[in-house]
């Protein structure tokens, strides 16, 4: 007898066909998580850090000062005459005048306004422009990038009073802000005298001397840290260094000044400071 063929139905053994009871479940309290009573917390607001980003460059001042035996006047004719720093300023190629000002009311003499300047140290060569500001016999400053003149209004009525104060010119590669300034305090002087007596006993009737103080501050922003970290050898001396730069230029135009006998004027810091910035 011939086997007939009979089909297999099996039931699948899976749990998801077991059958599910009709009652609801109850689970213990016991095992259920306890709800939170803390009060949710407000997020903080974002606040910007007070330290200082290490890569964005800082304002660097430089200062030096120094008393020469000359008149304000006399001092002051050689810082105004720009054009002659390529002869004595150390690092700079040229200097050139591009613009004046109004004659001023009380000497009827104009002055720089606008000056180019090429400067190159340790490779670099670089030119910018920068606005001038010169107060007869007192102070010559000059600006440029980010930074206005920090004189007052009622010294720049030759060069436009308050307009002065919104004048700028761009900065450059190598700085984003520079302000130098030179200032002229003339003030009387009188030797010691030598034969022991007090000064207004000995020298009473012996004439003032020349004497001025001259102070040069420099306040440089450099256009990134690559810059700023190049210059952190020589810039703290560069001050120094052109202001006895600037003494040497003064004994060559004006001699040797109101110096008594056995007096003897400058640092004598020349040199060093000529060794560590690395010559001109």
């Amino acid at each position: 007898m011939k086997a007939s063929s009979q089909l297999l139905f099996l039931r699948p053994s899976s749990i998801l066909y077991t059958k599910l009871p009709t009652k609801p479940l109850i689970i213990p309290t016991s095992i259920l998580p306890t709800p939170s009573t803390k009060t949710p917390s407000t997020p903080r607001p974002h606040t910007r850090s007070f330290v200082s980003n290490p890569l964005t460059p800082q304002l660097q001042t430089l200062h030096a000062a120094r008393t020469l035996p000359y008149p304000s006047s006399a001092l002051f004719a050689l810082i105004a005459d720009i054009a002659a720093y390529t002869d004595f300023l150390p690092y700079c190629n040229s200097s050139t005048v591009t613009a004046l000002s109004a004659p001023h009311p009380s000497t009827s003499k104009t002055y720089p306004a606008e000056a180019h300047l090429r400067i190159g140290w340790a490779g670099y060569d670089e030119a910018f422009t920068s606005k001038v500001f010169c107060v007869p016999d007192t102070c010559v400053e000059a600006v440029a990038g980010a930074v206005r003149t920090t004189l007052p209004t009622s010294d720049l009525q030759h060069y436009g009073g308050e307009d002065a104060k919104s004048a700028h010119v761009p900065g450059n590669e190598i700085f984003q802000s520079l302000r130098t300034c030179w200032t002229l305090r003339e003030f009387p002087f009188k030797p010691l005298p030598s034969d022991g007596k007090t000064p207004q006993e000995g020298s009473a009737d012996l004439p003032s001397r020349a004497r001025t103080e001259v102070e040069l501050q420099i306040e440089v922003r450099f256009a990134s840290a690559m810059y700023a970290a190049l210059s952190q050898a020589a810039a703290p001396k560069m001050a120094a260094f052109m202001v006895g730069a600037f003494e040497r230029r003064a004994r060559e135009v004006l001699g040797k000044g109101e110096v008594g006998d056995g007096e003897q004027m400058g640092s004598g810091e020349d040199s060093a400071l000529e060794t560590a910035v690395g010559g001109r």
